[in-house]
């Protein structure tokens, strides 16, 4: 009862967001037909012209007075018309089918007065009112469904190659194959083409139910050995669609030219008309109102008669608070492939990429062009045909097409460049200065050398510092892809010079089914460990999780561990996660197991458990970037839910308890346009049975400077431990909304960062039988812990501090502010 009443006390302090998603209505079809009759003869009337008002769509009646239109650009309003007739408005239902049957009266009124008046808003404001009334009828998502081919092309381009890089670099004196493909753009800015792509797929789409499949049907990468991004080389995720009214690009929402809203962010001007092939088109420039906002500069050409953009020419405006994206320009253009149906057939985008502006490192271009041909509009296909394994399918054999083949794939042949990039690629790889240069790089990233068939590393874990090892040392080992693209074997060894005790792990992977991932990997482990750390943070072994502790780390456990466990790829939206782990914890420190006996207590030299764990995981399209053995997953539009079940079985191997525990989490990344990017999720849980109390659900605490965004950065390690518990979080990057607009603060490209964290649980007396839970682990009290935070991020570039308060169940003696800082890279 006491629990139920403290779970009713702390939903007063949980806050829900619901987001209300809107039913987007698809723009259909208006069809009018009927018959025009003279109102004295009452014979049909032919040439009468039958139009709708405000627009440019209409027709001629035929001999018989008898009239019919089928379109996409209705108004409201019907209006027939005959010389020496009075003309009629009617009104139409949109969207459906209508019989209109009408007769014209004979003129017969006196003139009336003409009075000229000067318009009320500027024929720019008119034609984008237009342009911004008909997005949803010239959107191609409109339509029932679409297919069509497409060849896309993407190159990258080392930038910023001076006169230097040629006569007085090293480099290039001990790359001299380079130099033969060296070139230079428009602007006279030398660059060198390293990586070329080119797929050619059929991309299909579906409105109701919305559904989207792609089938490459030739593939290739030149200059990429270790990366496996064929996935997204097609249209599923680069296909920038002129009439949406946010333009996602680099995990930032600009505002697009045709928003509803575009008057507020940017200025119009009708700067010319003339034809575009046989439409008769206005050229409407835009440029920002102000600097700083996430917005374009560039000009559209109008259709006069759908208000259609026929094309499309941007770059970023000056000023965006943008890192390393110097410049954004892209170009679409769109015909009529079918009557009132308009569909992209060209697009080329180029990002120039450079730490600076001014910057002279090198930095490189991105170029992609695209084509689309034989467009095939509502030719409908079954459900069954959408629905695959895979959001994108490759055709046996596309990554391995000969030259013949390509020849016939490709909308535009490759120039010589293009044609010799891989050749110069690998002369490149046979350059053992070369070889030394991608190592070091993959060094840098990974924090493993590379040599031939092994890796030797980590950089990151060499020299660390705790109070139970004092000064410690470590050295790992793994084998490279040189060895295998599918087994990888690795081990680590480090040696504690206060507790003068050596601790080691090994680990084997591999991948069971490269076609759609089947990771099956076994590990063992004997080392240092601190409970109710984040599952997300470094280890012990890391030099930055001691190096910038706040309070001593005087509660670790020593933990001896194996497992074995698949991870496998189910659908193209679901991962299921299997299992077995066997652990033995002995305490060190604080962190001391004991049991009641009677009115004594004993002391327990350790803990043994038998763990399965099962979990699926699923997110609608989502996607990753792989390696052979790893890949990190790219923030999804879409929800995030996962379900995990962990299972406590005694009596294997010497584990001792029983218990079940059952957990769901969700998070989702969602883009609110001009207010930032907003991430936020909630978990609930509940542990059945009796465990220890390292067993238990322990909140994930942070005694560190280290700013971790997995964690609660002012909560103490096992200070909060739960049986059922509750969490919740919210997170917003405001981008430059605020900083942007102070003068001389906004050249500095500062961003603001909130953020408010809770977790709330309770837990059952009869965990105490099996073991006392000690004093520093306090009860919530029917009280949530909440903490928030005021960040800024992007300070030069690469570094956020955020100012923690800790809001409830602060500590005599604790200030509930702090300061925790981190690297943070954002574009």
């Amino acid at each position: 009862m006491k629990n139920n009443k403290s779970w009713m006390k702390v939903s007063k302090y949980i806050l829900i967001l619901l987001f209300l998603i809107p039913l987007i209505l698809k723009a259909q079809k208006t069809i009018v037909y009927g018959k025009v009759t003279d109102a004295l003869t009452k014979e049909g009337m032919p040439f009468v012209k039958v139009q709708f008002l405000d627009a440019k769509i209409g027709t001629l009646t035929d001999s018989l007075g008898n009239y019919r239109i089928e379109t996409f650009y209705a108004t409201d309003t019907l209006v027939f018309s005959f010389s020496g007739y009075l003309a009629q408005k009617v009104k139409v239902k949109k969207d459906v089918e209508n019989r209109i049957d009408i007769t014209l009266p004979v003129l017969t009124t006196d003139l009336q007065e003409v009075v000229i008046k000067a318009p009320d808003e500027l024929p720019s404001t008119r034609l984008h009112k237009k342009v911004v009334a008909n997005k949803e009828i010239n959107n191609k998502e409109k339509l029932k469904s679409y297919e069509y081919e497409l060849y896309n092309k993407i190159q990258f381009d080392l930038s910023n190659i001076g006169e230097d890089f040629t006569s007085k670099n090293p480099l290039t004196k001990r790359l001299e194959v380079v130099l033969n493909y060296l070139d230079t753009n428009d602007q006279g800015v030398g660059y060198l083409p390293v990586l070329l792509t080119e797929t050619v797929s059929d991309f299909y789409y579906n409105s109701k139910p919305k559904m989207r499949k792609e089938v490459v049907k030739a593939t290739r990468i030149t200059g990429i050995d270790r990366l496996q991004m064929n996935q997204f080389l097609g249209d599923m995720y680069l296909d920038l669609n002129v009439y949406d009214n946010v333009y996602d690009l680099f995990y930032k929402s600009f505002v697009s030219p045709v928003a509803p809203y575009a008057r507020n962010y940017y200025r119009f001007y009708i700067d010319d008309s003339t034809f575009i092939g046989s439409d008769w088109c206005y050229k409407l420039r835009f440029a920002p109102k102000r600097t700083g906002d996430l917005t374009f500069e560039g000009h559209l050409w109008i259709h006069d008669t759908t208000y259609a953009i026929r094309s499309i020419s941007a770059s970023i405006s000056p000023g965006a608070n943008l890192n390393y994206i110097q410049d954004f320009y892209f170009e679409q253009e769109f015909e009529q492939v079918e009557k009132e149906v308009w569909m992209m057939t060209k697009e080329r985008l180029i990002a120039d990429v450079k730490l600076t502006e001014n910057s002279k490192l090198y930095g490189f271009f991105a170029r992609k062009t695209s084509t689309r041909r034989n467009f095939k509009i509502d030719e409908d296909h079954p459900i069954e045909f959408y629905r695959s394994d895979n959001t994108v399918e490759f055709q046996e054999g596309a990554k391995n097409r000969t030259e013949e083949e390509w020849a016939k794939f490709r909308h535009s042949p490759l120039n010589k460049q293009e044609t010799n990039i891989g050749q110069m690629i690998d002369s490149l790889n046979e350059t053992p200065f070369f070889k030394r240069m991608k190592g070091l790089v993959y060094f840098l990233s990974t924090g493993y050398w590379w040599y031939k068939k092994i890796e030797i590393g980590s950089a990151y874990s060499l020299v660390a510092f705790n109070p139970v090892e004092q000064f410690r040392v470590g050295l790992a080992l793994r084998t490279s892809t040189d060895f295998s693209k599918r087994f990888e074997m690795g081990g680590r060894i480090a040696y504690g010079f206060g507790d003068e005790t050596f601790k080691y792990g090994a680990l084997v992977r591999y991948n069971l089914t490269p076609k759609k991932r089947g990771m099956l990997s076994a590990f063992h482990s004997y080392d240092i460990e601190q409970i109710g750390v984040s599952p997300f943070a470094i280890s012990m072994g890391n030099t930055f999780t001691t190096v910038l502790s706040t309070a001593p780390f005087d509660k670790l456990t020593f933990v001896r561990k194996s497992g074995i466990n698949l991870e496998k790829d189910i659908k193209k939206d679901f991962i299921a996660y299997a299992a077995y782990d066997w652990k033995k914890f002995m305490p060190l420190g604080l962190a001391n197991y004991q049991r009641a006996v009677g009115n004594d207590t004993i002391a327990i030299d350790h803990i043994t458990t038998s763990e399965f764990t099962f979990r699926l995981r699923w997110a609608k399209d989502e996607e990753f970037i792989s390696g052979y053995f790893d890949r990190s997953a790219i923030p999804c539009k879409n929800p995030i839910l996962s379900f995990q079940m962990i299972l406590g079985v005694p009596g294997i191997i010497g584990s001792e308890y029983k218990y079940q525990r059952f957990e769901f989490q969700y998070e989702h990344y969602r883009q609110f346009g001009v207010l930032g990017r907003i991430y936020y999720g909630f978990s609930v849980g509940y542990i059945n049975g009796n465990a220890p109390y390292p067993l238990l659900k322990v909140h994930e605490g942070n005694q560190s400077l280290w700013l971790m965004s997995s964690a609660f950065n002012k909560l103490n390690f096992i200070e909060f431990v739960s049986d059922k518990y509750v969490g919740a979080f919210v997170e917003n990057k405001w981008e430059g909304l605020f900083f942007d607009r102070i003068p001389g603060v906004n050249k500095l490209k500062l961003r603001l960062v909130t953020n408010v964290k809770m977790t709330f649980g309770t837990r059952s007396n009869r965990h105490q039988d099996i073991m006392i839970v000690p004093e520093f682990v306090r009860p919530f009290n029917g009280i949530p812990y909440i903490e928030s935070s005021v960040g800024i991020e992007n300070i030069l570039k690469v570094i956020r501090v955020d100012l923690v308060w800790r809001m409830t169940h602060l500590p005599e003696g604790m200030h509930p502010l702090g300061v925790r800082a981190r690297f943070s890279f954002n574009l």
